[in-house]
């Protein structure tokens, strides 16, 4: 596994340590016609064979310069997005362990660590108690909230000046937090959290004392709350069986 996290560690020197926003411009910019382009490929490779234990197999330098380009000049002719950004990333890593796997991962120790990973249940629970906060309890939560939301809709006084989504997310990642916290016994973490979110919402509310608003966000996050300590508390009973 060291070969693969001295290449890991490569590439986030060539995509970030070794790259500035000028660099990144005159990518954009020229895109094919930037000899930035070509260099920060160059680097690429560079770093890969440095940070490769045999030197003698030249073949893993010159994928890996034929890769980053292709991936890189698709990119550059994509709008500007995180979307984008996090399918390049993706796909830059995939290259990196697939060269792993095929030059430096025995066939045998990677079907064994597959069969191993199928086999463990504490990965299956923890995986299976991730997805049940994320996608099931959001739609759960939002049937319990809705006759409040509804009067909030409802509400012509009321001055919307939320972004859009955003309770929905804010909702998933703190009941991702909760949950983390749960099975790794740090309990302490989600009185930080309910203490945090509790003072970002006084002052949020403050000038604008809209009572509604205050007491619909304070049932969703004890909902939120309450139903991923119980699904933490499910999962860490099931991994200690």
């Amino acid at each position: 596994m060291i070969v693969f996290y001295q290449w890991l560690f490569a590439h986030l020197l060539g995509d970030f340590v070794f790259q500035t926003k000028k660099m990144v411009l005159n990518k954009r910019r020229l895109k094919e016609k930037s000899w930035i382009l070509y260099l920060h490929c160059l680097l690429h490779a560079g770093l890969i064979y440095i940070f490769s234990p045999d030197k003698s197999i030249w073949l893993i330098p010159f994928i890996v310069f034929i890769t980053h380009y292709c991936i890189d000049l698709w990119k550059l002719n994509r709008k500007n997005s995180g979307l984008y950004f996090i399918i390049d990333q993706v796909l830059h890593i995939l290259v990196l362990v697939v060269l792993w796997m095929v030059f430096y991962q025995p066939e045998s120790l990677l079907k064994n660590e597959f069969t191993a990973i199928l086999s463990n249940k504490s990965a299956w629970i923890i995986g299976a108690g991730y997805i049940i906060i994320i996608y099931p309890l959001s739609f759960l939560l939002g049937y319990a909230t809705a006759k409040w939301r509804e009067q909030l809709d409802t509400d012509l006084s009321r001055s919307s000046v939320s972004l859009g989504e955003a309770g929905k997310w804010i909702g998933i990642f703190e009941r991702i937090l909760v949950f983390t916290f749960v099975i790794t016994g740090h309990y302490e973490g989600i009185g930080f959290l309910i203490a945090a979110k509790s003072i970002l919402r006084y002052s949020d509310s403050k000038g604008n004392q809209v009572r509604k608003e205050s007491e619909y966000i304070l049932i969703g996050t004890l909902m939120s709350f309450a139903s991923s300590i119980m699904v933490g508390l499910i999962a860490q009973m099931l991994l200690h069986k």
